[in-house]
């Protein structure tokens, strides 16, 4: 996005600037290491104001230039006007436009503090443990305020039921079907699957409940509740499900009608909090596939594109009495008469033994956020442990989470009432997994395939500390906010798929040359551009917001050339330091008549006289002055150190008028840049861009009274040659630049000079890019065409005068006052004005 031009900036130079004398037949002093002129004179000068926007950056050529996130912008031709827009790659795409990463993280946090002040959140201090307030915040910044993370997801679960219409649920989608011969609850009984979709998608937006209830995590998915019976509870002590009683053909129609459910979009993930008593290592994969073969295979759904995610509750057995005689093949798991619970239940456990379920089955721990080792909360007591499902394997708090209730009011036992109480059980825990997935998957706009949110969840878990035990707590504490940020490095990719490579966001941009204006960056306000972090997950960045604009000539440019040495009123190509060629072996040099060979620089300045040779300033050109009027001039900035290579040449023919001092003037030539357009400097994802440009113009003079008056119009058309980013294609481009100027030398010796000129300006063109804006499932990246009019929104105008006295002793002062209107041929940039004075003084050497 463009940001205001700064107003009223006032700024204080001095500057030194070589001065070479005129009238030099030799090149002489010439440094082949540095390329600079020999100093010949003194000058000093000082930009007393300028006001509006009328400076960027720096003059000529040297180091690459940083932006304001450290990060190399590329260098002007000439060393044109600095950005008044610098680039910021890596910005990041919000609602509240494009932020620096300082800026967003100073709004997360702020978006953070306000969640963490609402009562409900308060209610539920798991949610803070998970970090979902942060993964909450980001996600606010992207979709804006009122944004209810899990929005247009439905979470399944399988479990004893739901009350429909319990105030937490008010205003969402909460369907229930009834699976096996389950019937719909009453109150009579506590209602398992109301407390366990509460932890979900609780929206507490009744008020009468915020008080007193938790806020879900995913609290704006809405819920799918799929009714099975339930047993009875614990048996008197611990005793494992015979593999023959697990239930395979009524697990296996559960998960086929769950996983092929659909009311307007597919369940990517399913919370299960049921199960039967058995710890994964008392089943060898051969029991399970006998007895248990069907449920697996529709569990596995072999030949779905994008499968259903099963999260589960690792149980709740540690502790659980236990006889060792009903542990013999698995003595490790009873002591003392108690469970040690060291790795999931069978069905939870599934994916230690069967290699098919990994990636789409998760087993969660509870962690007690009362009880704290290092500041960390340590695994509840009563939780079944990782063990050899670590891999698979997550924590989460499950100790004292504020829950839904419907059921019999605890003080008078009357059936069926509704309120919120505290719980504890894996059962609790495996739904804050469960919902953090719907968050992802809101996050990632559902780009992003089950499976790898599954791996990103686990990838990004908080390992450190304790939960560096994988025994105990596998893949470590879900952390939501680590799994909504970028994991490794990005890339912006220009391939076919996620992962085929790409450039680094930090190092793209294109810093646009003067001519373009805000022409490009206008034309990609509002677009994204996606990149794909290690894992394949795209973050979107805002496109315009690795553009910079270039809004004209920087003081020390405007005082660079008024300290200048113009050889005429037009600053001609051909430089005052020449060489003329002596003939070999002490002869004389080639009769050449009138013409002249001169090797020097072209002396284009920065600021008003700004036409195509512009993009050449400061080359080394060899000038071939001839007969007639007739003159040529080859140059090229090829080998200077921080320039972009430029090559050309021009000629021109100049006639005499019959008016007194008139002459008339014809010039033509062409300009090649081999890593520049028009003096536009991309990187990175913005690939190479190369030109040819062939430009033509006409100028004149002529005396008017005790003026001497001059005009000159160019136009040009450049041939872009993009290659190797994502720009696709490029229209040819059509160029101006014009300037009107008028000399009078006063009786007291002084000269003044008035110019009202245009700086070279991007009159049409247009340019196609082809921008990733996110993936598919399968891992296509997406792209959007897009066509950019390069044509900049305003035209700038620069009316001057200079003022120069000579003096008795050599040397001369100076003075300049300027105004621009649209600098940088932005239209709503505001104008500009620079007030100039110099003093040149000649040295003896």
């Amino acid at each position: 996005m463009l940001r205001r031009p700064v107003r009223n900036r006032r700024f204080l130079a001095i500057g030194f600037r070589q001065f070479l004398l005129r009238g030099l037949d030799k090149l002489e002093g010439w440094d082949e290491m540095t390329m600079m002129r020999p100093i010949r004179g003194l000058a000093l000068g000082t930009l007393l104001v300028a006001a509006g926007c009328g400076g960027g950056g720096g003059g000529g050529g040297g180091p690459v230039p940083q932006s304001e996130g450290g990060v190399p912008s590329p260098q002007l031709p000439g060393g044109g006007g600095g950005s008044s827009i610098p680039p910021n790659p890596g910005c990041v795409s919000t609602v509240s436009g494009c932020l620096a990463p300082a800026e967003y993280n100073t709004r997360v946090e702020a978006l953070e503090d306000e969640y963490d002040g609402e009562v409900d959140i308060g209610n539920q201090p798991a949610l803070g443990t998970v970090r979902a307030e942060r993964a909450w915040a980001q996600l606010e910044l992207k979709h804006g305020t009122g944004t209810q993370p899990g929005s247009g997801i439905t979470v399944g679960l399988i479990d004893s039921g739901i009350d429909t219409g319990h105030p937490v649920f008010a205003g969402k989608t909460v369907t229930e079907e009834f699976l096996d011969g389950a019937t719909d609850e009453t109150g009579a009984a506590t209602s398992h699957g109301t407390a366990v979709a509460s932890v979900i998608a609780s929206s507490t937006s009744d008020p009468s409940f915020k008080e007193i209830a938790g806020r879900g995590i995913a609290w704006g998915a809405d819920l799918a509740m799929f009714a099975v019976p339930t047993g009875s509870g614990s048996p008197a002590r611990y005793v494992r499900t015979p593999p023959a009683q697990l239930g395979d053909g009524t697990w296996s129609s559960r998960f086929r009608h769950v996983s092929g459910w659909s009311v307007g979009r597919p369940l990517d993930f399913v919370n299960v909090s049921l199960g039967y008593r058995g710890i994964i290592e008392q089943y060898s994969e051969q029991e399970l596939r006998t007895h248990f073969g069907t449920a697996i295979a529709a569990l596995a759904q072999s030949g779905a594109t994008e499968k259903t995610v099963f999260v589960w509750g690792a149980g709740n057995d540690h502790g659980d009495p236990c006889l060792a005689v009903d542990f013999t093949a698995n003595p490790d798991l009873c002591a003392g008469n108690q469970v040690v619970a060291k790795s999931p239940t069978v069905l939870a456990g599934l994916p230690v033994r069967i290699a098919e379920l990994r990636g789409i089955s998760i087993a969660v721990v509870a962690l007690d956020d009362s009880k704290r080792t290092n500041g960390q909360s340590v695994i509840a007591s009563f939780s079944n442990r990782c063990g050899v499902a670590a891999e698979w394997c997550l924590a989460a708090p499950g100790v004292e989470i504020t829950v839904a209730y419907f059921g019999p009011d605890p003080d008078t036992n009357a059936p069926g009432t509704r309120g919120t109480y505290p719980a504890s059980g894996t059962s609790l825990s495996a739904p804050l997994v469960t919902g953090g997935l719907a968050v992802m998957d809101h996050f990632f706009r559902g780009q992003v395939p089950s499976t790898d949110l599954v791996r990103r969840l686990l990838t990004t878990a908080d390992k450190g500390g304790i939960y560096s035990d994988r025994a105990t707590y596998g893949q470590g504490l879900m952390d939501l906010a680590a799994a909504t940020s970028p994991v490794g490095s990005t890339t912006l990719s220009l391939g076919a798929t996620v992962g085929s490579g790409g450039s680094d966001p930090a190092a793209t941009g294109i810093r646009l040359g003067r001519a373009f204006g805000d022409g490009l960056q206008r034309a990609l306000a509002g677009q994204e551009i996606a990149a794909f972090d290690s894992l394949g997950a795209p973050f979107w960045y805002e496109l315009d917001s690795f553009v910079s604009v270039d809004d004209g000539p920087s003081p020390a440019a405007r005082l660079h050339d008024l300290m200048a040495v113009p050889p005429s009123l037009w600053h001609t190509p051909a430089g005052p330091v020449t060489f003329v060629p002596d003939g070999a072996g002490g002869t004389d040099a080639p009769d050449l008549g009138d013409a002249r060979l001169a090797l020097s620089f072209l002396n284009i300045p920065a600021g008003i006289e700004s036409g195509h040779l512009s993009l050449a300033r400061d080359a080394i050109s060899l000038s071939f002055d001839g007969h007639h009027g007739i003159t040529g001039t080859t140059f090229t900035t090829a080998g200077f150190a921080g320039r972009a290579p430029v090559t050309g040449f021009s000629f021109s023919h100049r006639s005499p008028l019959p008016a007194p001092g008139g002459s008339v003037g014809l010039r033509a030539g062409w300009i090649g840049e081999s890593e520049t357009l028009l003096g536009t400097a991309p990187s990175g994802a913005f690939g190479t861009l190369s030109a040819n440009a062939v430009f033509g113009g006409i100028e004149t003079e002529l005396e008017a009274g005790s003026w001497h008056l001059a005009a000159r119009a160019e136009i040009g058309t450049t041939l872009p040659l993009p290659d190797g980013g994502i720009f696709t294609d490029m229209s040819p481009i059509a160029t101006t630049a014009f300037k009107l100027a008028g000399t009078r030398q006063l009786a007291s010796g002084d000269s003044m000079t008035i110019a009202l000129s245009q700086p070279l300006r991007v009159e049409g063109g247009r340019a196609s890019l082809s921008v990733p804006v996110g993936r598919t499932l399968d891992g296509t990246i997406l792209h959007s065409v897009l066509s950019a009019d390069l044509t900049p929104s305003g035209r700038e105008i620069d009316l001057s005068a200079e003022w120069r006295r000579p003096l008795a002793a050599g040397g001369e002062v100076l003075a300049g006052v300027g105004v621009t209107r649209h600098p940088g041929h932005v239209a709503h940039a505001e104008p500009s004005a620079h007030l100039l004075a110099g003093l040149r003084m000649p040295l003896s050497l």
